[in-house]
């Protein structure tokens, strides 16, 4: 058997070295902290403190490594973030753009379907249409579908669905742009726009719009001297009714004096 050494070790060497691997344990990796200085003394435990200075100098060295790795995830996270931001306000504004509302005229909204229609896109549309509908109050609706390159069934039901939704609010809707090709599709399909007035331009649904509200405005004229001749009637009525009051004066009895015979 190989006969055991044994090493006399000062007990400040020794508590050195239990200083540095506690303040290794709790993160300190500044090296004039952790690094011992080399003993005078060439012997085995000279051979540990070297062994423990480059275990800690590559471990603060990995550590250093490591926060810089952090440091570029967190700015490519940044970075990401911004992007992820930026593509979300421009679907914003892609999808504002892709539902534009216009308010041509008073009372009269305008609403320009571009490329297809799908049931997610037609839904949205409806929501957004009808709370402008309600903001505004408009009366007119005109659906331009000049930007529309293919009408299908899909399409079709869509429009009829925005449109009976919209006259529950009392609006009067027309449909507009619709080309050739397109009809003839429609015609093909079977398609039947039940309740909505189809036009071919733009400009003949402002035409019709306005027709439309000039003759609301009639009616609601008409209806207001209606309602004061009513009024008017009724009260001349209620005067011939009532009974005429007269003032009966006091009749004084012619008295007779007695006369001397």
């Amino acid at each position: 058997m190989a006969e055991k050494t044994f090493v006399t070790v000062s007990f400040e060497r020794i508590q050195r070295v239990v200083d540095i691997l506690s303040m290794v344990s709790i993160g300190e990796y500044n090296p004039e902290l952790i690094q011992i200085e080399p003993s005078t003394q060439a012997d085995e435990f000279s051979v540990l403190e070297a062994a423990l200075n480059i275990y800690n100098h590559e471990l603060a060295t990995a550590r250093l490594q490591n926060e810089r790795y952090i440091g570029e995830l967190e700015r490519s996270k940044q970075e990401l973030q911004e992007q992820i931001a930026t593509i979300a306000k421009q679907q914003m504004a892609i999808h504002e753009l892709s539902t534009p509302i216009v308010e041509v005229w008073e009372d009269i909204l305008l609403l320009p379907i571009i490329s297809s229609l799908d049931s997610q896109r037609a839904a949205e549309m409806t929501e957004k249409l009808l709370d402008r509908v309600k903001s505004s109050r408009s009366r007119c609706i005109i659906i331009d579908i000049t930007g529309v390159e293919l009408v299908d069934t899909n399409t079709a039901n869509s429009m009829l669905k925005m449109t009976r939704a919209a006259r529950l609010l009392g609006t009067m809707c027309v449909l507009t742009g619709i080309r050739p090709e397109i009809a003839r599709t429609m015609v093909q399909l079977g398609v039947e726009l039940e309740g909505i007035k189809t036009l071919r331009t733009l400009k003949d649904g402002l035409r019709e719009c306005f027709g439309f509200l000039h003759q609301l405005k009639l009616n609601e004229q008409h209806a207001t001297r209606s309602d004061k001749s009513g009024a008017l009637s009724l009260l001349q009525t209620r005067r011939r009714k009532e009974p005429s009051t007269k003032v009966h004066e006091p009749i004084h009895e012619a008295t007779t004096m007695p006369s001397d015979e």
